[in-house]
């Protein structure tokens, strides 16, 4: 089959997948299935997950313009305003990927106030002395959290600050920005994903050793250079392109080598095609991008369109393999793109 073609069947099973999974979940958020399972893990208020499983279905009502599909997107969106007080910056995931899209893709009136409050309460819980949204104590983070600032929800800050926040909002959002980068960036283009400031002898993360915290930099900094389109971030997003491309472009699943992080390499899917967007003569970014999406289509994904693809923590000290509303999100943006249906 060709690639087109493998790709449009991808499509449409992940469709055929998403119908599958709402009819378990009733009125909760699918949170992860682990691959013995065949029953999801369900979360009354979806976590950090809910936006994506919202997102999920505002990108099927973009294809295929149904009603139904943007009905059950605007009800997941409303489900989420339950998390606009959480205690932690990775609430932009929620509020960003669910309401924000659908205001940006289908002027969704509803989803967009919901996107503007939440923004109004992250710039509320903005830290001064950090310069900076710390982790927070909220899903997971824990007491060290007041103190931790990480990468991975670097994009959505970005885009939600910069859609609904106005000037103070796309202000803050650039010392978001450049605290990243003193704190996380490593040398030549390697990233850490967190980092515990303000505390003495604070153990620090080898910049480059978590693959998906490098993904989730690649993609903030892709933002960063569409919305600012300053040299440095420009260059930093080239450089942790780059980096990715030299450790592990070629150890995808399958071919004998490390294996990548299915997830990060979703991501990865999007980040460099997003920075190839603007940055058009750097064509060996849009090739990253190609490369990976086809090494991820396993046969499992286009006849099913189950993705068990995420590293996931499913308990206090077990992690295993399961499928996500983000692993699946991620792939499919990145599908729709490719096809230039998005």
């Amino acid at each position: 089959m060709r690639q087109d073609a493998l790709k449009q069947t991808a499509i449409e099973a992940i469709f055929e997948r998403m119908d599958s999974i709402a009819a378990q979940c009733y009125d909760k958020f699918p949170l992860f299935r682990v691959a013995s399972a065949s029953d999801w893990t369900l979360s009354k208020r979806g976590s950090w997950m809910g936006g994506f499983w919202a997102g999920l279905w505002w990108l099927k009502a973009a294809v295929t313009g149904r009603g139904t599909d943007r009905d059950q997107a605007a009800q997941w969106c409303t489900k989420l305003e339950a998390m606009l007080d959480e205690p932690s910056v990775n609430r932009s995931f929620v509020f960003w990927y669910g309401p924000g899209l659908g205001g940006r893709l289908h002027g969704d009136d509803d989803a967009a106030r919901l996107a503007r409050r939440a923004t109004q309460a992250m710039a509320d819980s903005f830290d001064g002395s950090l310069a900076a949204w710390p982790l927070g104590e909220g899903m997971g983070g824990g007491d060290n959290g007041r103190h931790t600032l990480n990468v991975d929800s670097l994009a959505p800050i970005l885009s939600l600050m910069h859609t609904h926040g106005g000037r103070k909002g796309c202000i803050m959002a650039q010392w978001r920005l450049d605290a990243c980068m003193t704190h996380l960036q490593g040398a030549a283009g390697a990233w850490r994903s967190h980092v515990v400031v303000l505390v003495p002898h604070a153990a620090e993360e080898t910049a480059g050793a978590w693959q998906r915290g490098q993904s989730w930099a690649m993609l903030g900094l892709a933002e960063a250079a569409r919305l600012y389109g300053q040299k440095r971030y420009i260059d930093a997003a080239v450089r942790a392109c780059a980096y990715w491309h030299r450790q592990w472009d070629g150890s995808a699943p399958g071919n004998g080598a490390s294996p990548v992080d299915p997830c990060a390499l979703a991501i990865v899917s999007v980040a460099p095609l997003r920075l190839w967007q603007h940055l058009p003569d750097r064509l060996w970014l849009r090739e990253q991008s190609y490369l990976h999406l086809e090494e991820l289509l396993t046969k499992e994904i286009v006849e099913t369109g189950s993705f068990v693809g995420h590293h996931y923590r499913i308990g206090p000290n077990e992690v295993q393999l399961v499928e996500s509303p983000c692993a699946t999100f991620f792939l499919l943006e990145a599908l729709l793109i490719q096809a230039k249906i998005l």
